[in-house]
């Protein structure tokens, strides 16, 4: 199965902005400022903390495996921050 990247967008997004007393998103939102696409392993943890589903969770894993610098850059440009 390859990786959907329009639906981690869409996970990304109501994790980090979307809905209120979202968990793990103080800790998602740290990852992603860190400025190191090599952060990718901690917001992989942060997200885990606030995502339930085990779909969206094996797709942010397939993204992270086929290209963290990319999955990198949505989180931080969902954030407001510059790609690196």
């Amino acid at each position: 199965m390859s990786a959907n990247w329009k639906a981690v967008k869409e996970d990304l997004d109501w994790s980090l902005n979307k809905m209120n007393d979202v968990k793990g998103r103080a800790e998602l939102k740290e990852a992603f400022s860190k400025g190191d696409a090599k952060a990718i392993s901690s917001a992989n943890e942060a997200f885990k903390l606030g995502q339930r589903d085990n779909h969206k969770l094996a797709n942010f894993l397939r993204c992270a495996h086929e290209d963290s610098n990319r999955l990198y850059n949505i989180g931080r440009k969902l954030i407001n921050l510059k790609p690196v």
